[in-house]
């Protein structure tokens, strides 16, 4: 019977000088390593320009987040996001999944070919069940069996492997949490994390055409490392494969850089505050717009992976309301005559969640509102025969407003909600 392989932590064990300050670090790092320029940059070079004043610490990044290849270190949709984005909490949740994802290219003589293949098992093989994280596996005890059965070390490792990987989804904001499951918050960085995958997957000399990138999707199961469902990934992922060739896949770092020579990110956002993506398009100019974002492509997956529903009780509602916003008020004219809302599952439908189908577990909300309330931006909270909408952005008019909806809601559904989203972000 042959012996199930085990793997060494390497340096990831010294733990990347966080400081405290999250993955903020990596980014700042990737930033002055690749002085803000969308080009490939010799090792060497990155480590004297990192800012990381440390011999040994600022070969976490190298091995454990960027992509090395010949001695150089990579262009690829992570740097993309340090260099030209402001830092948010999706850009410490994309650095998780290269972490899980990270083969390291073509590394140098000395070194390991996949240091984090440890824990890409761990998410593969452990952490993702029945199409979602499950918040049991990563209880210290269940990463501590894992580990002992696949990491080579002495205890002092492994448990120091332990405490630097839970802490990881800490820093995403995925820890602790409420919740069985642990909401990955997927929609917002899916986009750039499967154009991540792509950038690497050619870069390691793969074929860029839409069938063997789809072919990737499948066979590195990256549907588990974004925490959902094969069904979802793959639906994201033909959508998406289009806007990413269109754009000259790998090689579209080259026209950003033609197209918007000065990278200008803008202050720092709150990483509270999740950003809504701007209306999505299949073409190359238009996909380069807000300075070359994949964003662009984000909006027109959320509306066309829309929930399967019965139209009928969804239409129904809609006409109840008069498709007036449940939580502004608004109603969207858009022709004589004629208005738009939309109707918005408190529950998800589907695996992992299984909400039910029904009126009770249905909004009547305007677009704007809708995508808040999808994203967690705006929940509810049930007070008596009210509810009271909890917006994360204080100043938001909405905050602490109580509606009284006139259809009879399932309270059980809103408490999930609300618990789903009261993860820090």
């Amino acid at each position: 019977m042959a012996t199930a392989p085990r793997h060494r932590p390497g340096s990831f064990t010294k733990n990347f000088a966080w400081g405290g300050r999250g993955f903020k670090n990596l980014y700042d790092a990737i930033r002055s390593g690749y002085r803000s320029n969308l080009a490939s940059v010799d090792r060497e070079a990155w480590r004297r320009d990192s800012g990381i004043n440390d011999s040994s610490l600022d070969l976490i990044p190298i091995n454990f987040f960027l992509h090395n290849s010949r001695g150089r270190l990579s262009v690829d949709e992570l740097v993309f996001q340090a260099i030209r984005r402001p830092h948010t909490i999706d850009f410490d949740r994309l650095a998780l999944f290269a972490f899980h994802l990270n083969n390291v290219g073509q590394p140098p003589l000395r070194g390991p070919s996949r240091p984090a293949l440890w824990a890409n098992e761990f998410v593969r093989n452990v952490l993702w069940r029945n199409g979602a994280w499950q918040t049991a596996a990563l209880d210290q005890a269940s990463i501590d069996r894992f580990i002992a059965a696949k990491m080579i070390g002495g205890d002092q490792v492994r448990t120091k492997a332990r405490n630097n990987y839970r802490y990881f989804f800490e820093l995403a904001g995925y820890l602790p949490t409420r919740t069985p499951t642990v909401n990955a918050g997927a929609s917002s960085w899916i986009a750039s994390a499967l154009f991540l995958a792509w950038d690497r997957y050619l870069l390691d000399g793969g074929r860029n055409t839409e069938s063997a990138l789809l072919a990737h999707v499948r066979s590195e199961e990256l549907h588990k490392l974004l925490g959902v469902t094969d069904a979802n990934a793959i639906s994201n992922a033909r959508i998406l494969v289009k806007g990413y060739l269109s754009a000259g896949s790998v090689r579209r770092f080259s026209l950003i850089t033609a197209l918007f020579p000065v990278a200008t990110p803008a202050a720092t956002p709150s990483r509270h505050v999740p950003s809504p993506s701007p209306t999505a398009t299949s073409s190359e100019a238009e996909w380069l717009d807000q300075d070359g974002s994949d964003e662009t492509v984000e909006r027109s997956v959320v509306s066309r992976l829309a929930q399967k529903r019965n139209r009928k009780i969804a239409s129904q509602l809609r006409l109840h309301y008069k498709h007036a916003c449940m939580f502004c008020g608004v109603r969207l004219q858009v022709g004589e005559g004629r208005f738009y809302s939309e109707a918005a599952h408190v529950k998800p439908l589907g695996k992992p969640h299984d909400g039910p189908d029904k009126t009770d577990n249905l909004l009547v909300l305007c677009p704007n509102h809708h995508l808040q309330f999808d994203r967690g931006v705006l929940r509810l909270k049930v007070e008596g025969s009210k509810l009271r909408i909890v917006s994360i952005v204080p100043s938001d008019p909405l905050h602490n407003k109580l509606i009284a909806p006139s259809h009879a809601l399932d309270t059980s559904c809103v408490n999930w909600h609300f618990d789903w989203f009261d993860d820090k972000r």
